[in-house]
């Protein structure tokens, strides 16, 4: 077989398509009845390194990498049920749909959960990529508390930093009610968390817990550019910060839990120092709250368009408004008739 003269990576128009990785080495998925020109059927014996001969588990691309190098596992359009979760464990990674998806967008490559209990994806490593990738969750009696994607998992007293999720679509339709959507961190757990995090155009369609959690000790994370939204499950929190330092931007978010009190954003943490701005939040709940703030959490928020059925569900602080915390947003009751908008008038414990 005769070799290209043009790198995968560039394409015809003659720029690049979005792969980079000086010094690594690519390494090809592709789902079954996928056969390239001149190539063979995917095969975790196959050695991977070409869409010629690509492997047939995304596992299988993930163990092949060299931790370190800059190594990409590029998955071709299909769909790839697993059994067990995957795991990152190499620094350096990028795992990544092999055409450009863009923002919020859900793609061709289809990772489904059919029985891990415990969730679809784990990184434990540092600088690890997770780009353009449908997770389809249908794990009915998953752990507790676990998540879609969860980012530190092991308890070492070892931080795993600078993780991407980029351009993700989570599609939790039929998971478990108290499953999580991306966990950062490992839950209460300061010295196994993962801070500099950036979760940033993905997508988190119908989680029935928590769709992104911050968790403790995961500090000056971002979630940015997401859009979280309930259909048939009602989502408790959309973004829940437990971690100090966190920027919510950008972000449409639409909760409507009735269960328990229910929030767009949760500021969960004392001196939380959150920034929370230009982000459309709809609390559609009774008792849910565009921003619920804990007794002794400060904040920043300003330019949100908040949606709720009260005025006390705007902006809620639930014992006091500590310092220095600040909020300037436009806000809607449409309960109203008319439900006008207005400038926020933060609450405390709904009054």
């Amino acid at each position: 077989m005769a070799s290209r003269t043009t790198p995968y990576f560039v394409h015809l128009a003659g720029g690049f398509s979005g792969m980079n990785n000086p010094g690594g080495r690519v390494y090809w998925v592709a789902a079954t009845g996928y056969l390239a020109v001149d190539g063979v059927a995917p095969s975790d014996s196959n050695n991977g390194t070409s869409p010629q001969q690509p492997f047939a588990t995304v596992q299988a691309a993930l163990n092949a990498c060299t931790a370190g190098r800059g190594d990409i596992v590029a998955v071709l359009p299909g769909t790839y049920t697993i059994t067990t979760a995957l795991t990152m464990t190499k620094d350096d990674v990028t795992l990544m749909s092999a055409l450009p998806v863009g923002a919020r967008e859900r793609g061709g490559v289809v990772i489904v959960n059919a029985t891990a209990a415990t969730g679809l994806l784990t990184i434990d490593a540092n600088n690890c990529s997770v780009i353009g990738l449908v997770f389809d969750d249908n794990v009915t009696a998953a752990t507790a508390d676990t998540g879609v994607i969860l980012i530190s998992t092991a308890s070492t007293a070892e931080l795993v930093t600078g993780t991407k999720i980029i351009n993700c679509y989570l599609d939790m339709l039929g998971a478990d009610a108290d499953r999580d959507g991306i966990c950062v961190g490992l839950t209460t757990d300061a010295t196994d968390a993962a801070p500099y995090t950036l979760i940033e155009g993905c997508t988190v369609l119908d989680c029935d817990q928590d769709a992104i959690v911050v968790n403790v000790g995961s500090g000056y994370s971002v979630i940015r550019d997401c859009h979280i939204y309930d259909v048939a499950n009602l989502t408790r929190y959309g973004v829940e910060v437990l971690a100090t330092s966190v920027t919510v931007e950008d972000c449409d978010i639409m909760v409507g839990d009735t269960a328990t009190p229910g929030a767009c954003i949760h500021n969960g943490v004392a001196a939380a120092r959150l920034l929370a701005h230009r982000n459309h939040l709809a609390a559609f709940g009774a008792d849910t709250t565009g921003i619920l703030v804990i007794n002794t959490a400060t904040q920043m928020t300003s330019g949100n368009w908040i949606v709720a059925a009260a005025a006390a569900n705007i902006v809620d602080y639930l014992t006091a408004s500590t310092t220095p915390s600040a909020d300037a947003n436009v806000q809607s009751v449409y309960g109203a008739d008319p439900p006008t908008a207005s400038f926020d008038t933060p609450t405390v414990a709904g009054a």
